[in-house]
Parts: C-alpha cells; structure tokens; sequence
C-alpha cells in the first residue's frame, strides 16, 4: 500500500469518495498483504463516524454487495472481508446489511464459492455473535463447511465458528 495509515485518514476527511475508491481498488490486489491492508484500512475509516458517515458507507456496502451479484461481472475477491469489516467496525449498519452478508453462505441462488466463500465466512466470523442473532442457517452452513472437504473453507468455517460461539459465551 502506498499511502500510509495516516495519509488516508487525512484523506477521507479531506476527499472520502476518494480515499475509499483507492481502498476499494486495493481489495483486488494479487498481492494477499495488499488486500488485507486494505481490509483493515476500510475497517479503521468506518469505525471513525466523524469521517465517513452511515450513509456514505451504506452505499459503499451497496456496491460491494452488487460485485458479489453474478450480473456485476467482478471477480469480487477481498469483497466479503471488507463487507465484514466496515459491519463490524460500524454495527449501526448491521440491521441493514448483515442478512445479506449471511445469505451469501447458504441462500441457493446467491450463495458463493471458494476463495469469495472463504472471504464470506472470515467476515461472519469477524463480526461474530450478531450472525447467530441474525441468521441461524448462516451457522449451520458454517458448521457444515467445518467438516467439508476443502481445507481452507474448513479452517475458515472453524475460525468463525469459535468467533460466533466463544464471544456469545463471553
């Protein structure tokens, strides 16, 4: 990532349409630490409500959420661990976009796949206890895929599953 930590909080207050189409490109990156950074830059922006409002980032979840749609035409790969990462950083946007985070793991007509599935369960579990509250077959279809075959959806599924269910117990 070019621009510090910093240099894009400046940014966003200065310029936010900016700033987060910048982030947003990031999510892209063949590079893995790119992404992540990217993640976790959105993630530190949204929890700031005196720089991004709900409104500027309800429609950033928008367009995240159109990229996971199969009309969009991206490959949306980074898409669902910034989905989870603004939802968890700015809960107030929860009641509005969680059940479709959700149904991106279980809902047969706009269920994911692979690394975007991988992507979907990290951000369930990112935001933890709230997706047991909102979407119980989210769970299950987390708890299944703890058992499938595929060993990066499983340790994912795994990782959530102990999110969702130890920080309820806490």
């Amino acid at each position: 990532m070019e621009r510090s930590p910093g240099e894009l909080k400046i940014e966003a207050a200065a310029h936010p349409a900016r700033a987060l189409r910048y982030l947003s490109g990031l999510l892209y990156a063949a590079d893995p630490e790119v992404k992540w950074q990217a993640v976790r830059a959105l993630g530190k922006l949204a929890a700031e409500p005196g720089l991004l409002s709900d409104g500027r980032l309800a429609s950033l979840l928008e367009r995240y959420f159109w990229a996971l749609n199969d009309e969009s035409g991206a490959v949306p790969y980074g898409v669902p661990e910034a989905i989870g990462e603004v939802l968890a950083a700015r809960p107030s946007l929860q009641p509005r976009f969680l059940a479709l985070l959700c149904s991106q793991a279980h809902q047969e007509d706009v269920v994911q796949s692979g690394p975007v599935l991988q992507g979907v369960f990290w951000a369930l579990g990112r935001i933890g206890p709230p997706v047991a509250d909102c979407d119980p077959a989210a769970v299950e279809a987390l708890r299944a895929a703890a058992c499938g075959p595929d060993p990066g959806l499983r340790e994912t599924a795994a990782r959530a599953l102990e999110r969702i269910d130890s920080s309820s117990l806490a």
